[in-house]
Formats: structure tokens, sequence, C-alpha cells
């Protein structure tokens, strides 16, 4: 009976690290999913910035350009910042309660990041098409 108990205190035990780390693989792969998304803009907010900055030294609406410009330096900054800082492995040995608060803010910031990107391009854009 007793090797019995034991025997089924051992899985639930197993089981339930599995089903932790399943939850924070999962959570990696959604942060990690935005990021990804967000990344290969980075050389598109170069060109653009080339764009607004030539723009900015010859035109009536240099205002606009080089604000637009610094939308685009913004994003492309909070960009590097969140890699710089991003350090899944201060979460090792903490309890699921921390990893889960660590993993939900580095998905809202990257969020944050992929939105200010996505705004400035679509105004840098727009701008450009002028």
């Amino acid at each position: 009976m007793k090797k019995i108990l034991l025997s089924v205190l051992m899985l639930s035990v197993v089981f339930s690290c599995s089903k932790s780390e399943d939850k924070q693989k999962k959570m990696i792969e959604e942060v990690m999913a935005v990021h990804d998304e967000v990344m290969p803009k980075m050389d598109e907010i170069m060109t653009l910035k080339g764009q607004l900055d030539s723009i900015s030294k010859v035109s009536s609406d240099s205002s606009k350009a080089k604000e637009l410009y610094v939308a685009l330096d913004s994003a492309d900054v909070k960009m590097m910042e969140w890699m710089e800082k991003y350090n899944p492995d201060q979460v090792k040995g903490k309890s699921e309660e921390e990893v889960v608060k660590y993993y939900e803010g580095e998905k809202n910031k990257i969020v944050k990041v992929k939105e200010l990107t996505n705004a400035s391009i679509e105004e840098a854009k727009a701008f450009l098409k002028k």
C-alpha cells in the first residue's frame, strides 16, 4: 500500500513539474513570437528614417519629417532596450507565480514595442506617400 501511495505521489509531483514547465515554455514562445514579428521591421524603420532624414533637409514639411523620424527612432530604441533587458534566466528557481508575472510583464512590454513600431511605420509611410 505504501509503495502504491508513494508511486502515486511521485507521479503527481513529476506531472505538476512537467505541467509548470509546459506553461513556462508556452509563455516564452508567446513572448518570442511577438519579438519575432517586430524584429524584421527594424530594417524598415532604418529605411524610413533615412528617407525622412533626407526630406527634413529640403522640404517645407521638415518639422513633420523630423517628428516622424523621432517616433521611428523611439520604436527602434525601445526594441533594443527590451532585448537588452529580457533575461529568461532570472526566473530560475523562482515560484510559478513569479515566473508567470515575469513573462506576462515581458509580453506586455514587447506588445507595446510592437504597437509603437507599427504606428510609427504607418505614419511615416503615409507621410512619405504625400
